[in-house]
């Protein structure tokens, strides 16, 4: 007969935040969250996170982020055209008004070819991170941290150094107006690396955001920046936190 074994029930607490546990588990780590008051501060912090991932997924469900890529699009400075080569005589048939209706017709087509491949390369992306965002928050080594850096303001951190990534979410910030909140990765002497900048929605949330190549970061940083971000911090943290492990 062959056994499987079974995990440690303390690493089950992200499949559990995320309702991923097959019923025998599920009863099994209920039973053990009763008693362990680390693994419930810690699935409180991982089910905050993940509701927030799920929120940012339903608020651009397919439809309305096509609508949302298809306006982005538009506004993308395209490529100058070639110089025009000298064109051949055209015919009689070209030369009225079928002729222009048809170069109409290629042009716009072209431009929904070129949109479509754009919005699927966003789409694909979006997809992949959700995808990479999932398995941090599942990952047999996630950390979950959080802090009140102000007050009414909450922060999570959910980091795996197995997966070289973090996701980081926050409630309670008030939205700048040509500013940005940026994350930082603080390294060993002192370095930081931005991993990205924070999209602060009108309930005051800011969506999950994952920052790839954790690497040997100590710990997160988020600082104020001039809008779209900064290469090196402008300022002192508005909120700092250390990493484990």
């Amino acid at each position: 007969m062959k056994w499987r074994m079974r995990p440690d029930v303390h690493a089950l607490a992200g499949a559990y935040a995320l309702d991923a546990l097959p019923a025998d588990e599920q009863q099994r780590f209920e039973r053990h969250l009763a008693s362990c008051e680390a693994c419930a501060e810690e699935v409180r912090g991982l089910a905050e996170t993940a509701a927030l991932l799920g929120e940012a997924a339903a608020r651009t469900p397919p439809e309305r982020l096509r609508g949302r890529v298809l306006e982005e699009a538009g506004r993308t400075r395209q490529p100058a055209p070639a110089p025009p080569r000298p064109a051949p005589p055209r015919p009689r048939w070209w030369q009225g008004g079928g002729g222009l209706v048809l170069a109409a017709c290629l042009v716009v087509v072209l431009v929904l070819a070129g949109t479509a491949v754009v919005q699927q390369r966003r789409i694909a992306e979006l997809e992949r991170t959700e995808r990479e965002m999932a398995a941090v928050l599942t990952a047999p080594d996630a950390d979950t941290d959080s802090a009140s850096p102000a007050p009414g303001v909450t922060v999570t951190v959910v980091s795996s150094r197995e997966r070289g990534a973090l996701v980081f979410s926050a409630h309670g910030l008030d939205r700048l107006e040509g500013e940005d909140y940026q994350l930082w990765l603080s390294d060993p002497g002192g370095g930081m690396r931005s991993a990205g900048v924070l999209a602060v929605g009108p309930d005051a949330t800011a969506a999950p955001l994952l920052a790839r190549d954790l690497g040997d970061a100590e710990g997160v940083a988020v600082t104020v920046e001039p809008a779209g971000g900064s290469d090196q911090p402008t300022g002192d943290p508005m909120m700092s936190m250390p990493l484990e492990g």
